[in-house]
């Protein structure tokens, strides 16, 4: 009884952490031109899962969330690609998962983002993707419910879209939250799907 009430009590709270940084977008303005030099970041993020595959976790008609959560840190480091408005980085997370099982999760992935020069969102930053490996500490139950198997290892990928705030070092981001098998490149077959909304700071 009291494992429930506190699951209940993070998922509003996870909720409530959602709104206000969806809050914050509201006064945002993007910034004008790309980092002229790298860039180190750090922030955090919080998310839930989802049991569907990733083309199905997309569609809101589809996509059912589960009593599994992932709370993290993050750090990254992003270098302008000459005079374009792309940058190469690399992010390390550490990540913890709980709800109906506790674990955590070490991920590295290399990161392309994409600075639009003109935005139909003022406070819209950039746009990235990120592609690398996902470690678990023990197998997902989610994972093996919906593929009958998993393994620790799976190739990761992230999609994000990243929002301005007041302050411009820092700024919000929402991502999907990917892994998998790579198309059978790994074996067994597994993989999982989370939507997931964080705070980065550059310095």
């Amino acid at each position: 009884m009291q494992i429930g009430k506190t699951r209940r009590a993070i998922s509003a709270a996870m909720r409530l952490s959602y709104v206000v940084i969806w809050g914050l977008l509201a006064s945002g303005t993007a910034r004008a031109d790309v980092p002229l030099e790298g860039t180190w970041s750090l922030g955090y993020q919080t998310g839930i899962m989802t049991n569907q595959r990733a083309h199905d976790a997309i569609n809101p008609s589809k996509v059912e969330f589960v009593d599994n959560y992932l709370l993290g840190l993050l750090a990254g480091y992003d270098v302008p690609i000459g005079d374009s408005r792309f940058s190469f980085g690399i992010e390390f997370q550490a990540n913890m998962h709980f709800g109906d099982q506790g674990f955590y999760e070490i991920v590295v992935p290399v990161v392309l983002r994409y600075y639009p020069e003109e935005s139909w969102w003022d406070a819209f930053d950039s746009f990235s993707f990120g592609l690398g490996g996902s470690h678990y500490s023990e197998i997902s139950n989610v994972e093996r419910e919906k593929y009958g198997e998993s393994r620790r290892d799976l190739v990761y990928w992230f999609l994000e879209a990243e929002f301005a705030t007041r302050n411009a070092d820092e700024t919000i981001f929402a991502r999907i939250h990917h892994r998998s098998n790579a198309f059978d490149t790994l074996e067994p077959n597994g993989g999982s799907n989370a939507f997931v909304v964080g705070f980065r700071r550059a310095f």
